[in-house]
């Protein structure tokens, strides 16, 4: 296939695992999880669900067995949703890209803060 075809079926992977996360997974340990991307192997034997935790305080590793308790379940009904003939094995991967954009946001934010403390310390013209 395609790497435009694979790249349809990531997205709607996708779009089926956060919603099901949403609507029909009832176990609050991945209740702020965000399906922030999926990477389908060449062969579509793995998909690799990338995932971020939004907002509440839940322990990363209570998410991922959270995750992992589903599995079964969220492949059965992209099975059942997707028809595919090859059903990818499902492997959960914590997505830190927000994480670092976070920190270089407040490290920015930190190095505008120190520019305008030390403008406000220089003597006038």
């Amino acid at each position: 296939m395609s790497d435009r075809q694979r790249g349809r079926i990531e997205e709607k992977i996708r779009q089926l695992v956060a919603e099901l996360l949403i609507r029909k997974v009832k176990d609050p340990r991945v209740e702020f999880v965000s399906v922030t991307g999926v990477e389908v192997s060449r062969d579509y034997s793995v998909a690799k669900i990338m995932y971020n935790v939004v907002g509440g305080e839940s322990e990363p590793g209570a998410v991922r067995d959270g995750l992992e308790s589903c599995r079964g379940f969220l492949r059965g009904r992209i099975k059942k949703l997707m028809r595919m003939r090859t059903i990818p094995e499902l492997v959960f991967e914590y997505d830190t890209s927000l994480d670092k954009a976070f920190k270089i946001e407040r490290l920015i934010q930190k190095v505008h803060e120190e520019k305008e403390s030390a403008d406000e310390g220089e003597p006038g013209d």
